[in-house]
This record gives structure tokens, C-alpha cells and sequence, in this order.
């Protein structure tokens, strides 16, 4: 996939610290999907608690529901880098910065 293909762009400033952004229809569709399964989990998770909620089964399902968010976050976070054009935000600065100078050397 070309990176102007691609359907989410995430902005690197480091390990660690990053920001994914939906590019387009598509990518903001594929965003609202996977919300929508979030959703889906918050559902059940609330009917759980409505029925169970007194007792050992409600505990269960606290710990089913925190292994959801974590894998569906997880998940998540994999499809999208993978999908992503990934600009070092770092790299761009320096690159602004060296037009910059130039533009005033040429002045």
C-alpha cells in the first residue's frame, strides 16, 4: 500500500508517544467500526451487571470485560499503525526549520 493509500497517518515524537489520525472517508469508517465494537462490549457488559450484579459471576465479568478493552485496544492500536503513513514529527521540524534558514540566507 502507497502511503498515500493508506487510511490513518500517525504523527511519531518518540517511543512511545504518538497520535494516530483517520485519513478520509474510509479511514474515519474503519475508525467509527471499530468504536462501534467497543460499543458492543460496553453493552454486554452492562446487561451483565444488570443481571449479575450481586455475586461471584459479577467479578467474572469485570475481568472478562477488562480482557476485552485491553485486546480490543490492542488490537486496534496494531491495525492502525499497520495501515498508517507514519511521519517522524521530528524529521519535519528539522526539514521546516532548514527551508527556514535557507529562505533567509537567500534574502
Amino acid at each position: 500500500m502507497r502511503d498515500g493509500d493508506k487510511l490513518f497517518v500517525m504523527y511519531r515524537r518518540g517511543p512511545g508517544n504518538f497520535t494516530i489520525v483517520p485519513r478520509g472517508a474510509l479511514g474515519w469508517f474503519q475508525f467509527a467500526v471499530w468504536l462501534a465494537l467497543l460499543g458492543a462490549l460496553v453493552v454486554w457488559f452492562a446487561d451483565h451487571v444488570e443481571l449479575n450484579g450481586n455475586g461471584p459471576e459479577f467479578f467474572y465479568g469485570i475481568a472478562l470485560f477488562a480482557i476485552g478493552v485491553f485486546v480490543w485496544m490492542v488490537a486496534g492500536l496494531w491495525w492502525m499503525i499497520a495501515r498508517a503513513e507514519i511521519v517522524e514529527v521530528a524529521e519535519l521540524m528539522r526539514d521546516r526549520q532548514r527551508e527556514r534558514r535557507k529562505r533567509r540566507r537567500e534574502q
